[in-house]
């Protein structure tokens, strides 16, 4: 399927705009777009990369909702979710689904040329049987126990819901694979620059794949600019082994029974144990590959990686102040 032509974006109200994906995006934007008037929706002010017009707030208020239809936006780019693990159940879902349910209904009432949502590369599960590279057409299974990957099938299936609802729309969705790049700092940025080890569960080598900040961004960009529809998986060709991320931190790789890693991480996060702060359920992706191939965006937006995943994870490292000096 090919892109709907498009014309250019130029007032976009992005969500979740303080976020690691939304500052990058802004950044993106400025550089391509220098024209184009950006609304920003966030808890919090951004460090950097701010908005035109900035408004601080839930995408559930009311007074967002006010917000978004006097800017009148063309696009709407949906990046508000709680990634960073968290223990209220209860809010984590309230922030990504019914989040993500009050900005569908915010863009039924302003009726935008494009909307897009972030989701995540994790919707594919990580499982025995999966491919050796999952494409766009590949079934979604997300991997039970892990609140994110969850969450996001919800969305998904919300999003597929309002893009038949709205055909006027060109609703598109991305799914990144592990986003770093120099400064990234989240639970899985610490994770990896923290630990003395990798555990390699039941002796698997399960290669993973990184993707940079700015290549998000840009693939973002190039999505939004073709007006294309449907998910788009954003990750480069390559991706890393855990003995080949053990070498690059200069930590050993130590084989663990499935088993006991996930044990012991449900017992470190109950006993709310330092240094070590994952969700257990995310212990399921390290055991079996969900590697995905970015095939709608190479073949038809002609989108290429400027970063390969070796490439982004070594800029994670090289970041690393404690690791630097």
């Amino acid at each position: 399927m090919k892109a709907d032509a498009a014309d250019t974006p130029e007032r976009i109200a992005i969500t979740g705009s303080s976020g690691l994906y939304g500052r990058s995006l802004i950044a993106a934007i400025r550089h391509q777009l220098p024209d184009a008037r950006i609304l920003g929706i966030d808890l919090r002010p951004a460090d950097g990369d701010p908005p035109d017009e900035f408004h601080q707030g839930d995408i559930a208020d009311p007074r967002q909702a006010d917000a978004v239809g006097r800017f009148e936006p063309d696009t709407i780019v949906h990046l508000a979710y709680a990634v960073q693990p968290g223990r209220d159940a209860a809010a984590l879902r309230s922030t990504n689904v019914d989040g993500t349910r009050a900005m569908l209904d915010l863009a039924t009432a302003s009726q935008p040329r494009r909307l897009l949502v972030a989701s995540s590369a994790t919707v594919y599960g990580a499982w025995p049987d999966n491919p050796p590279a999952c494409d766009e057409t590949t079934p979604i299974r997300p991997f039970p126990g892990y609140y994110y990957s969850a969450h996001k099938g919800i969305v998904e299936r919300m999003v597929r819901e309002f893009a038949e609802a709205s055909p006027q729309t060109a609703v598109s969705w991305t799914r990144p694979a592990i986003v770093v790049g120099r400064g990234v700092r989240n639970f899985l940025a610490d994770y990896f620059l923290g630990v003395p080890f990798l555990c390699l569960a039941d002796g698997r080598d399960t290669p993973l794949q990184f993707v940079h900040r700015d290549d998000l961004a840009r693939a973002t960009l190039a999505i939004l600019l073709a007006s294309a529809r449907g998910p788009f998986n954003v990750a480069p060709d390559d991706s890393l082994t855990h003995r080949q991320i053990a070498r690059a931190l200069g930590v050993p790789a130590i084989p663990m029974p499935y088993a006991v890693m996930a044990g012991i991480g449900r017992l470190w996060w109950t006993l709310r144990l330092p240094w070590l702060a994952t969700p257990p359920g995310l212990v399921g992706y390290v055991r079996h590959p969900w590697v995905v191939t970015a095939a709608r965006l190479r073949d038809e937006l002609d989108f290429a990686f400027d970063y390969s995943s070796a490439a982004a994870f070594a800029e994670l490292v090289a970041g690393d102040d404690q690791r630097a000096g």
